[in-house]
């Protein structure tokens, strides 16, 4: 439901303000200082953690309840926009909660840890007539939009296959600093936290959104191969390589890893019949045209993206039509990570091959598989299985 001009400022909601939520509050700041919002109620259940952010809110009138439970029955139908910034585990139960309290939820990427979750998620918001947007912050930009609509325009021809690489080094702190991180599950529900549901999450889904056959739609892509494997000692894996291929018979590619020496940011490899795109995560996209051209535009920074995003969810407040990360594009990922979870048996990085070494950033250490990063490199140009390239003689080593 739209909010009418004299309406006043969209009323907010905010459920946590630590973590990930740190981020959705400086957000909220911003538009509190815009005067474009009134922050209605904040969950907070480490209020004695946080003082000064209790303090602070209280200060500009907010209501500050120590449970969702509380919040939800005190102030149903008193906000227009609920934000969900919490771990996986809680997406699904907390945006059906504010569904049926009469808001509308942006909920944090992923938008469930399961299908039937998201399921879920989808039938709650058809029953509450009120709408769940993502947060999967690059289907917010401005190039992102254009780029989906000069592929379906045909700019690179027919679209034959999707390409996506990620290399994030990442600390045993990392996977310490919540009880879900590296987990399949947690507080009764699905998380299968891994870097393809979490860290390297906003760009598996992009490459399913550029694939997708319309606008408003992602591509839905069937596991061929999931190659699974963990050097951290957690519960899923931290390195994938995963083949897929949609209806339409495009060739997806996801290649992600933790356990490996240096940054490697994303990429996304678009190759069509007539020509190719080449988009890098926060530095520029590329667009190779079959007759020699090529266009080249910078692309925006996280932080922008995500101003961007907020921003959408007020356009979105006021007209019913404004584009948002829907749950029909966002439930195409989650289908994906569970495809994936069924489809590849993790497997051991042998102890021989794996290098601890001290990461100065968080004071821990981050586990150097090898010849991996080499690996991926020529797995990620010639699109082969990870096991195709990666040391055969070593890789028969690992075990399940």
């Amino acid at each position: 439901m739209p909010l009418s001009p004299g309406q006043g400022l969209p009323r907010v909601a905010l459920i946590g303000v630590t973590g990930y939520g740190s981020i959705y509050l400086q957000l909220i700041r911003e538009a509190l200082r815009r005067r474009e919002i009134s922050l209605t109620a904040a969950v907070i259940i480490n209020q004695d953690q946080v003082p000064d952010i209790v303090a602070e809110l209280r200060a500009a009138g907010t209501a500050i309840y120590p449970d969702a439970a509380e919040f939800f029955g005190r102030e149903a139908g008193r906000v227009d926009l609920c934000l969900v910034p919490t771990g996986i585990q809680w997406h699904a139960r907390l945006t059906i909660s504010a569904l049926r309290a009469g808001m509308n939820v942006l909920v944090e990427k992923p938008l469930a840890g399961s299908v039937a979750d998201a399921d879920a998620v989808r039938a709650a918001e058809r029953a509450a007539k009120r709408w769940v947007a993502v947060g999967f912050q690059d289907i917010y930009s401005l190039e992102t939009r254009w780029l989906k609509t000069q592929l379906l325009a045909g700019v690179i021809g027919e679209l034959r296959a999707v390409s996506m690489i990620g290399l994030w080094p990442r600390s045993r702190a990392y996977f310490d600093r919540t009880t879900w991180a590296g987990r399949a599950a947690s507080d009764d529900a699905a998380v299968l936290d891994s870097p393809l549901n979490n860290a390297f999450a906003h760009f598996v889904n992009l490459a399913l959104f550029f694939a997708g056959d319309s606008h408003a739609e992602s591509a839905t892509a069937t596991v061929e191969s999931a190659e699974l494997f963990r050097a951290h000692r957690i519960e899923m894996f931290d390195t994938a390589v995963v083949r897929a291929r949609n209806h339409a018979g495009v060739r997806f590619w996801f290649g992600v890893s933790h356990a490996i020496e240096s940054t490697r940011q994303p990429e996304i490899l678009l190759e069509g019949s007539t020509g190719r795109i080449e988009w890098w995560h926060e530095q520029r996209c590329a667009v190779h045209h079959a007759d020699g051209r090529r266009q080249v535009f910078p692309l925006p920074s996280t932080e922008d993206v995500r101003v961007l995003m907020f921003e959408a969810m007020l356009a979105r407040l006021r007209d019913p039509q404004a584009p948002v990360c829907t749950t029909a594009i966002a439930e195409k990922h989650t289908r994906l990570i569970e495809e994936v979870q069924r489809a590849g048996v993790i497997h051991e990085f042998p102890e021989a091959r794996i290098e601890w070494t001290a990461d100065g950033e968080s004071g821990s250490e981050i586990p150097v598989v090898r010849g991996l990063a080499e690996a991926f490199d020529q797995s990620f140009r010639e699109k082969t299985r990870l096991a195709d390239v990666f040391n055969p003689a070593e890789s028969a080593l690992l075990s399940p």
